[in-house]
């Protein structure tokens, strides 16, 4: 067999083999890896959309927690898996945040993914225990004039939404908070409850069973308009402190080289899942706007992010350690 037999040979092999893989794609379960600990927003809506892609895919999804360093674990474990579709991301908008500030990461954010789907956005809220002496967020700012370095503020971890909105909150009203990353929100809700720290920034339905029993308090949020899960909650921007307002995102994804057939299978079945008025209603219910974009506006979206976000950490006065 001469040389471009061979290669002509090898070429339709692989092409026989991923379209095998393919056509029988799911034949069995799937993994959506989140990388932040279980309990916080990013957390809550991959627990929504994972059954309900389970259904439109025929076959299991099971939701893996895989927190730590400001999401860069979960998410180099994506990077890294084999292609072939069954270990997914749920990332946020610290895939976006990070590149603008670590000095490097174990991936490439723009080359090492298979962008597939944005799923939704939601506001932040600076939410403080019960047991903190402020009723309004002018009363938190004065309280940590007063006492600059004595409060905490937790997060999903370094780099995280929830800490750069901490650093903006600081740098906007000018005080002193000290920070205390954890490996997700759900953690940083936990700490809070029990008193150990006195601020967290939260997406609304993380919180919502928590503000209505009285035990935490939030103060503002951010984005231009209320919140319909909080409505009694101002803006910051309602409030003095427009700078204070990051947004987030959730998006699906998967290693870069994912065969186009498994991405076209996935895709159906967001397209699916969109179309699902339970999953919308019930994502109100938790704060987030329904957001379902497909490729390439999803890679379009998250890499204007980053590019929104190496500008904000450029020009700011937001400092991170």
């Amino acid at each position: 067999m001469n040389r471009i037999a061979v290669c002509l040979f090898g070429v339709l092999t692989a092409l026989g083999a991923t379209h095998a893989v393919s056509a029988e794609y799911p034949a069995k379960s799937i993994r959506l890896v989140v990388p932040f600990a279980a309990g916080g927003g990013t957390d809550l809506l991959a627990r929504l959309v994972a059954p309900r892609l389970g259904e439109a895919v025929g076959q299991q999804v099971v939701v893996d927690n895989r927190g730590g360093a400001g999401s860069v674990i979960g998410t180099q474990i994506v990077a890294g898996a084999a292609p072939d579709g069954y270990t997914l991301g749920f990332l946020d908008t610290a895939f976006a945040i990070n590149p603008a500030i670590a000095a490097s990461l174990p991936y490439n954010s723009e080359k090492d993914f298979a962008i597939l789907n944005i799923v939704g956005t939601s506001p932040t809220v600076l939410v403080v225990h019960s047991s903190v002496p402020a009723k309004t967020l002018n009363e938190l700012i004065a309280l940590a004039k007063n006492n600059p370095g004595k409060l905490t503020y937790g997060s999903a971890g370094q780099n995280s939404a929830g800490h750069l909105t901490g650093e903006m909150f600081k740098a906007a009203a000018g005080i002193d908070v000290t920070h205390v990353p954890f490996k997700g929100a759900g953690a940083a809700i936990t700490d809070l409850l029990g008193g150990h720290i006195d601020i967290t920034y939260a997406t609304p339905g993380s919180i919502t069973p928590h503000v209505q029993a009285g035990t935490l308090r939030p103060l503002a949020i951010t984005g231009s308009k209320r919140s319909p899960t909080l409505p009694t909650v101002p803006t910051f921007e309602s409030l003095g402190l427009a700078s204070v307002n990051p947004g987030s995102f959730r998006f699906l994804a998967g290693p870069a080289a994912m065969p186009r057939a498994v991405q076209d299978r996935l895709l159906a079945a967001m397209e699916k899942l969109a179309r699902m008025p339970d999953l919308a209603t019930r994502m109100a219910e938790f704060g987030y706007d329904p957001t379902f974009i497909g490729p390439p506006g999803s890679r379009d979206y998250v890499f204007a992010e980053m590019r929104k976000w190496r500008k904000v950490m450029q020009e700011s006065a937001v400092k991170v350690n």
